[in-house]
């Protein structure tokens, strides 16, 4: 007869639980072996029926932590979908990072990297899916220093855009960083902006500034359209009336290739010139998107 296993407790089926915890529940030692059980950790189960996630990894590795801990790093940005640098590994392909609160010890576990720093006692946490993580203000600040300046400004400007541009929240968590990364966030914190919406718009608009080309004005005005909506264009020159927008592969769909040209007849119905580039070209080609760029700004008479 094939063997049935030992059902586990109900309360056991549905979420990750400890060696400890399911011992004290009569499991047995040969029970937690069996192979519909995984063990990501020392000391740590979950039923592989689960299947293996991001947030379902993050709530193994807080079980063999203290309480109050969260998971931060670069998990916690991919769970909280936030914008992870050009070209860098998945995190599941790295240890998870737990940042512990002061005063307790964090665990030695292999693919389990404890945070140097405690937690500050006034810093928020979010919880998603029974997983502490920090704030995104404070989760922004604390990435500022193992990122490139780039990175760091594109996660900031998504960080400022969910949090409604409280910029106040940022500068509080660049204060609750030591003093010695405190300078760092700082200069980031000065070249976020709320209306940026995607990392590409974030380098298009830094690879302009390091050419010299006046900041956008953003969002400073929408550009009227018909009925209620409005056009938003990705970046704008308002006082020439230049905007210019990145479309990327979605916008080679049908309908959304039909979209666009609707969007760029509107525009140039209402006196704006419209400079149109692909997401490939700003990553691919920087100067050659200052140069388009630039020479419309100079033909609608910006001057630098």
């Amino acid at each position: 007869m094939p063997h049935v296993r030992t059902p586990l407790p109900a309360q056991l089926r549905q979420r990750p639980f400890t060696v400890a915890e399911a011992r004290k529940l009569g499991v047995s030692d040969k029970r937690m072996r069996s192979s519909d059980l995984r063990a990501p950790y020392r000391g740590v189960r979950v039923s592989t029926g689960l299947g293996w996630s991001l947030l379902l990894r993050a709530h193994c590795a807080l079980l063999t932590a203290p309480p109050g801990s969260v998971v931060t790093g670069a998990d916690a940005v991919e769970i909280l979908g936030l914008p992870t640098p050009f070209g860098a590994r998945p995190a599941m392909d790295r240890d998870v990072t737990i940042a512990v609160p002061a005063g307790t010890r964090g665990p030695e576990r292999l693919g389990v990297t404890v945070r140097a720093r405690p937690l500050h006692p006034a810093a928020r946490r979010w919880i998603i899916g029974d997983v502490g993580l920090p704030a995104l203000e404070d989760l922004w600040a604390d990435r500022c220093a193992d990122l490139d300046t780039e990175s760091a400004i594109a996660l900031g400007d998504a960080v400022l855009r969910r949090l409604k541009d409280d910029r106040a929240a940022m500068s509080a968590a660049v204060e609750r960083l030591p003093l010695s990364q405190q300078p760092q966030a700082r200069r980031v914190l000065a070249q976020v902006r709320y209306e940026v919406c995607s990392p590409v718009e974030t380098r298009a608009r830094l690879v302009l500034l390091a050419a010299g080309v006046p900041e956008a004005s953003h969002f400073g005005a929408a550009l009227p359209r018909e009925g209620a909506a409005k056009i938003w264009p990705d970046l704008q020159w308002e006082s020439v009336k230049v905007a210019l927008e990145i479309d990327g592969p979605h916008h080679a769909a049908d309908l959304q290739h039909e979209s666009d040209i609707r969007r760029n007849r509107r525009t140039g119905e209402h006196g704006w010139t419209q400079v149109v580039v692909s997401s490939r070209e700003v990553m691919a080609q920087p100067d050659d998107v200052v140069r388009w760029v630039s020479d419309e700004l100079r033909k609608a008479g910006l001057r630098w």
